[in-house]
């Protein structure tokens, strides 16, 4: 199985190819609560499908991932973007991509 390195939450891991975010977020003993918040260079992504391949989607394409909680104090200027919420209020598709805070384009 294939696999590359990766950061969740400030550490640093293999992740699988063919990794879910249920699988990743049960082997990382995350709440069930959490969505996954993907960082791929200008990109960010909500992933909303949580039985779907990673490598599936622009997620699957990302170095660094965070899970966030409901309510939580935003850690970084990624996931207190306004767009995160509003991707979580409304999901149209299996993740839901806009551009990276802080980036000019």
């Amino acid at each position: 199985m294939e696999t590359r390195w990766v950061t969740v939450d400030g550490v640093h891991l293999q992740l699988p190819a063919d990794c879910t975010v249920d699988e990743l977020r049960e082997e990382l003993h995350k709440p069930s609560d959490a969505v996954l918040i993907a960082v791929t260079g200008d990109l960010v992504s909500v992933v909303h499908d949580e039985d779907r391949s990673l490598a599936e989607m622009v997620a699957g394409c990302a170095d660094t991932y965070y899970f966030r909680r409901p309510d939580e104090p935003d850690r970084n200027v990624v996931l207190a973007a306004p767009e995160i919420d509003e991707a979580l209020e409304e999901p149209i598709s299996d993740e839901t991509t806009f551009q990276r805070p802080g980036i000019d384009h």
